[in-house]
């Protein structure tokens, strides 16, 4: 299937996406950025021939198929929303909008207009993590008890930068939480019916770190640890009756232990490679266009986290 793509946005991971896409053969139909010396030097980079600096004329283009929105996630949601009046399909980064209700009106919208919208989730694309799923799926782990998940980095205070400016939807949650709590509730067997959350905030009121605990009916639980001012690894932990998982650098993992808690013995899980991160969305994204049903098990994860972050701010108000 050919699919004329237009990037939205020039920053890094608009780059990355570019180099997956050029290196795999699919087609850049276009780039947009308001700056127009921006502009023609990333389309001169990757050797795109149509330069955008007005959405309109993105969204007004019928060779335009797909767009992929690479700009901060405070402007997503308008900006997907008139893709998605125009017929287009989206690839939106995360965090895909800053709250339930914006996705459920883009949900509503993709539906009425017959469109594929995706939040770019990598870890929910990676073959490594997908193989995991399936083997916890065929209780390889007996019964799930608890999932761990920490993420962390050490930003350097500004308010005026994305992590730190209300304005700009900053905070740890947005950022990292999404990586997060799409972890735990990947590995879930289902919905948590209980979040409690305890946050710190920076000088700004954005969130600066946190912990998430949750809770299923089935006695799962897991816990979520994120930080903008302290480094911790990227590592999710699934332990179940029969033993544990970790998988380190998750959002990307290509390999992970597993223990077996009955022999004592350690195995290695791979598949996948970590370089080929964001075609492995790619691919999925663009079977979705021609098997509507495949694009189901990703939209659910999106509506389940921000249901669950929904609750968490809920916890967070309850501290005050």
């Amino acid at each position: 299937m050919n699919v004329n793509w237009v990037i939205i946005g020039t920053g890094v991971i608009a780059n990355e996406m570019a180099t997956a896409l050029q290196k795999n053969n699919h087609k850049i139909y276009g780039v947009f950025s308001r700056n127009i010396d921006k502009t023609a030097k990333f389309a001169n980079k990757y050797g795109i021939n149509n330069e955008f600096t007005n959405l309109l004329d993105v969204f007004s283009d019928d060779n335009v198929d797909t767009v992929y929105i690479a700009t901060p996630h405070n402007t997503h949601f308008d900006i997907a929303r008139q893709a998605i009046e125009h017929g287009k399909h989206v690839l939106m980064e995360k965090a895909i909008v800053l709250n339930k209700q914006n996705l459920d009106c883009l949900e509503q919208l993709a539906e009425k207009y017959n469109v594929v919208l995706l939040e770019a989730m990598t870890l929910v694309h990676m073959p490594l993590l997908k193989k995991i799923k399936s083997m916890i799926d065929n209780r390889v782990l007996g019964n799930i008890k608890h999932i761990n998940v920490t993420l962390g980095s050490v930003k350097p205070y500004d308010s005026k930068n994305r992590f730190f400016n209300p304005d700009l939807g900053g905070g740890a949650l947005l950022d990292m939480g999404v990586y997060g709590v799409s972890g735990a509730r990947y590995f879930m067997s289902e919905q948590p019916d209980n979040v409690q959350s305890f946050v710190d905030y920076s000088p700004t009121g954005v969130d600066e770190q946190s912990v998430t605990i949750i809770h299923n009916r089935l006695g799962e639980t897991a816990t979520v640890s994120i930080s903008l001012q302290a480094k911790q690894p990227k590592e999710l932990t699934i332990s179940g009756t029969k033993g544990y998982i970790r998988i380190s650098e998750y959002p990307r993992a290509q390999e992970a232990i597993w223990y077996h808690d009955k022999t004592g013995e350690i195995e290695t899980i791979t598949d996948g490679k970590t370089e080929d991160a964001l075609f492995y969305e790619i691919e999925d994204f663009e079977k979705m266009l021609t098997n509507r049903e495949i694009s189901k098990e990703y939209t659910d994860i999106t509506e389940n986290v921000f249901s669950i972050f929904e609750d968490i701010k809920h916890s967070w108000i309850q501290q005050k």
